[in-house]
C-alpha cells in the first residue's frame, strides 16, 4: 500500500486501511477545523499568494487536472512522483497538494474562520490526479513553486499564514547524531503505512512531524536542522497498533505523551522534548473546484 499518511489523516477510509478499528484522526473534520482557528486569534499574517504578475511566476508549461474518481474496486492508487521534467499526483486531496506545494504537514492547514468554512473543507477534501510537465529540467523546489501557481491559477487558491507559540515537542537530534539515511539520488517519494507503522522513501523530515503529530497530544515540529532527503521507517509501539475505535486521537489530552515515542525514534537518532514554540498555519480563505481538461 502507498499511501501519505498526512494525507490520511483527512481521509477517513485510507486511515481505516491503515489501522482498522482506529478512530479516523479529526485534523480538517474536528480539532483544527475548529479548534485551532479559534485559538489563532489575530496574529501576525503574511500573504502567501506573490504579488509578482502571474506571467513572471514559475508555472508548469502543461498541466492536467482531474477530479479523482473512486470506482470504490481495489485499493485507492495514491502517489506522489516528482522527476526533473514535472510531477504526478494520483488521488491527492487538495489539501495534500497545498502541504505538498509549501512544505507544511496537512496537520497545519485550516480552513479560514467565515461563512464560507464549510465549503472550503470540502473543496480540501476532494482528491484529484494531476500530471504537470515542466519547460525545462527543474529542482523539486522549483517544482513546488510551480505547483503553488497551479493551485492559484486552477483552483483559485487564496490563503495567509498566521503564527501561534503553544505547548509542542520539538524533534531535535538525540546525542550521537542522526541515523537517517540518505536515499540513492533520483528516488521515488514513498510512504507506505500499515496498522504496525509507516516507512518513508525519499522523504523530507517534516512528514515524520506530522506523523507523530497525529498521534501526540501536542503538536511536533522539526528543530533537527535536517535537511534534504532521508530514508527512514517507524515502528509504531504495541499498544497503539492495538488501539480500537474509544481511544481518543492525536493532540487530545488523553492521547500519548512523548515518552511513548522514545523507543521508536532512538534508532533513527531522534528524540522529542516538550516545550514552548511558535507553530505556523496555512489559513486557506478561498479555493473552488477547477475546471477539468
Amino acid at each position: 500500500m502507498d499511501v501519505q499518511f498526512l494525507e490520511n489523516i483527512v481521509t477517513n477510509q485510507t486511515m481505516r486501511n491503515l489501522n482498522p478499528g482506529r478512530k479516523p484522526l479529526l485534523v480538517f473534520a474536528g480539532m483544527l477545523t475548529v479548534t485551532v482557528p479559534a485559538m489563532l486569534g489575530p496574529m501576525n499574517v503574511a500573504l502567501l499568494r506573490s504579488q509578482t504578475p502571474a506571467a513572471d511566476r514559475a508555472a508548469f508549461e502543461v498541466a492536467s487536472v482531474r477530479l479523482y474518481q473512486d470506482d470504490g474496486v481495489g485499493p485507492r492508487n495514491a502517489h506522489s512522483r516528482y522527476s526533473p521534467q514535472g510531477v504526478d499526483f494520483g488521488a491527492r486531496t487538495v489539501g495534500f497538494l497545498i502541504g505538498e506545494a509549501y512544505g507544511v504537514p496537512v496537520g497545519r492547514i485550516v480552513p479560514a474562520q467565515t461563512k464560507a468554512q464549510d465549503e472550503v473543507l470540502g473543496y480540501l477534501r476532494q482528491g484529484y490526479d494531476i500530471v504537470a510537465r515542466a519547460d525545462h529540467t527543474a529542482s523539486k523546489d522549483e517544482l513546488r513553486l510551480m505547483l503553488q501557481s497551479l493551485l492559484t491559477d486552477r483552483f483559485q487558491l487564496k490563503l495567509h499564514r498566521e503564527t501561534m507559540t503553544r505547548p509542542v515537542y520539538k524533534l531535535v537530534v538525540a546525542r550521537g547524531g542522526s541515523k537517517l539515511q540518505a536515499p540513492e539520488e533520483g528516488g521515488e517519494l514513498v510512504m507506505s503505512g500499515s496498522p504496525e507503522g509507516f516507512v518513508f522513501r525519499n522523504a523530507e523530515v517534516y512528514r515524520l512531524t506530522g506523523y507523530l503529530s497525529s498521534y501526540l497530544d501536542r503538536m511536533v515540529v522539526d528543530e533537527t536542522g535536517l535537511k534534504g532527503l532521508y530514508n527512514y521507517a517507524v515502528k509504531l509501539p504495541e499498544d497503539l497498533r492495538q488501539s480500537q475505535s474509544g481511544k481518543p486521537d492525536g493532540r487530545s489530552p488523553d492521547s500519548p505523551a512523548a515518552g511513548r515515542f522514545a523507543d521508536v525514534l532512538k534508532p533513527l537518532g531522534l528524540q522529542l522534548i516538550g516545550g514552548m514554540a511558535p507553530v505556523e498555519y496555512l489559513v486557506v480563505d478561498h479555493v473552488e473546484r477547477p475546471s477539468e481538461n
